[in-house]
């Protein structure tokens, strides 16, 4: 076989694979960003169910809400409240407490982070944790456990 037919056989495959590499990651066969199995979210609206509990920020710069329904296998539902006007950088995060892996929302929001919901989570616990940045400082409240057996 001649160079340039050589080099042409290699110029086709790497096209083809290139090809497949671009249709592979437009058909968006990637899950990255699809939330684990049990969690969902973030979304607008209220959280359905009951609130179970407010977690307030240091400095009264906002809150942590944490709702939870009985419906189903039970889920919770979680968002991080500002206290205060503007935009400013806030997150919740949710973690049923026997899974490791945990789900968050986390941005520039007018009001609030969330809702995040887990579910499975019937008669079980669930670690929750936010802050929100005002003026470059960050007001956390970390893993907090709540527990919820209606």
């Amino acid at each position: 076989m001649s160079k340039i037919s050589t080099m042409k056989r290699n110029i086709l495959s790497g096209a083809a694979i290139c090809g497949v590499v671009v249709g592979v990651t437009l058909s968006g066969v990637s899950t990255a960003s699809a939330a684990p199995a049990g969690y969902a979210g973030p979304f607008d609206g209220p959280c359905k169910g009951s609130l179970v509990r407010t977690i307030g920020l240091p400095d009264n710069v906002g809150q942590i809400q944490v709702w939870y329904d009985s419906a189903g296998s039970g889920t919770y539902c979680a968002k991080t409240y500002d206290n205060r006007s503007g935009q400013h950088k806030m997150e919740i995060r949710l973690r049923h407490w026997k899974w490791a892996t945990s789900w968050n929302d986390t941005g520039l929001y007018d009001t609030y982070a969330g809702g995040i919901y887990v579910s499975e989570a019937d008669t079980q616990c669930a670690y929750v944790s936010g802050w929100v940045e005002v003026n470059g400082t960050r007001y956390t409240r970390s893993e907090t456990l709540v527990c919820e057996t209606s």
